[in-house]
């Protein structure tokens, strides 16, 4: 990620109620993710989204109040 954004985004931290309202919130800050996380208008199915380690199939999925991890995963491709 330190190639992509030139930061180290390990620790970065938000308020958001919501899966995509995080995701949102780092476009924002780093806007080169855009294309990386989301098709025109969906998540991208190239991408998975881990909160606290469980796959995030819906973006409208709620992030509970605290301290909480969200993954976001290049899925790998090829052959």
């Amino acid at each position: 990620m330190v190639r992509l954004t030139g930061a180290d985004l390990s620790n970065l931290s938000c308020e958001a109620t919501t899966v995509d309202q995080a995701l949102k919130w780092l476009i924002e800050q780093h806007p080169r993710f855009a294309e990386r996380i989301y098709t025109e208008h969906n998540l991208a199915p190239w991408t998975i989204v881990c909160l606290n380690h469980h796959h995030v199939l819906d973006p409208s999925t709620p992030v509970p109040t605290g301290d909480h991890e969200l993954q976001i995963i290049p899925a790998l491709m090829g052959g």
